[in-house]
């Protein structure tokens, strides 16, 4: 009881702290003088006046605490209202957030693990020609890496990659709905949570969230890398600088290897932030 009065009292308006602080004067001096005229018998017949001035004494020290305590349940309210109000925007923003990811992805999710693994074992392979070739500037360090684009293994998650993601001009507003949604969710949600006492995403979670939407509109047509592999492979298979052309087409493999994992782990990953938030834990 005390440590909520207390708390009361440091939230109370300075106004309104003063008020009380001035009424609780009064009163003791009051309480003061009406002990005094108990002592010396001058209420004796003073019935009226008494009361009266009992009543002004109690009222000194009763106005500022009903005042205070009424003030404190009016903030409670308040804030137990604004709660409310946060966790429903909150619901309602990851809910579409969490219906719109799934957009980003017209195809099968088997063709897009595919896609991803594929670029992730032909990026790998890439990134060992690239140490090899550097150390012995042998055609054979190649070797590797050039099955994978001779076999049809990376033209195949190529192709897993369109089937799955269907990049061009209709992936632009999908990237630009999950994107406002995040952005969003990441700023003026999480300021009205945090500040009614409310539970956000843990940082790990919020961090790969925000990093995965990051790839997202890094390329909002989600296409460009795709153009750029083309050309990549081109110099692979005809610059005489392999040096700077292995080292384009690996990252152009790795960029299109984390664009394939966001777009994966973006579902999952929103799904969880959706519970959270939903059972505010």
């Amino acid at each position: 009881m005390m440590r909520w009065l207390r708390m009361a009292w440091r939230e109370t308006p300075g106004g309104l702290r003063a008020l009380s602080l001035a009424l609780w004067a009064v009163g003791g001096a009051l309480l003061g003088f009406g002990w005094w005229g108990d002592q010396v018998g001058f209420w004796a017949d003073k019935p009226f006046i008494t009361n009266v001035f009992s009543s002004v004494t109690a009222v000194s020290f009763g106005v500022p605490l009903a005042l205070i305590v009424v003030e404190r349940m009016g903030v409670a309210q308040a804030e137990a209202v604004e709660a409310r109000a946060a966790r429903r925007l909150a619901a309602k923003v990851v809910k579409d957030l969490v219906l719109a990811v799934p957009r980003l992805r017209p195809g099968t999710a088997s063709n897009l693990r595919d896609a991803e693994a594929g670029l992730r074992v032909v990026e790998r392979a890439a990134q060992e020609a690239i140490r090899q070739w550097e150390s012995s500037r042998d055609q054979e360090s190649v070797r590797a890496l050039r099955r994978f684009v001779e076999d049809g293994s990376l033209f195949r998650a190529l192709e897993d990659f369109r089937v799955a993601i269907r990049p061009g001009r209709q992936a632009v507003p999908v990237v630009a709905e999950v994107s406002a949604h995040w952005s969003f969710l990441n700023t003026t949600v999480r300021s009205r949570l945090l500040e009614t006492g409310e539970t956000w995403l843990e940082a790990p979670l919020a961090a790969q969230i925000d990093g995965m939407v990051g790839r997202l509109t890094a390329d909002p047509y989600m296409d460009g890398w795709l153009r750029d592999v083309d050309m990549a492979l081109r110099r692979f298979s005809t610059s005489p600088d392999l040096s700077f052309s292995l080292r384009d087409l690996w990252a152009q493999l790795e960029l299109g290897a984390e664009l394939a994992e966001a777009i994966a782990q973006l579902a999952g990953l929103t799904a969880e932030a959706s519970l959270v938030l939903a059972s505010g834990r």
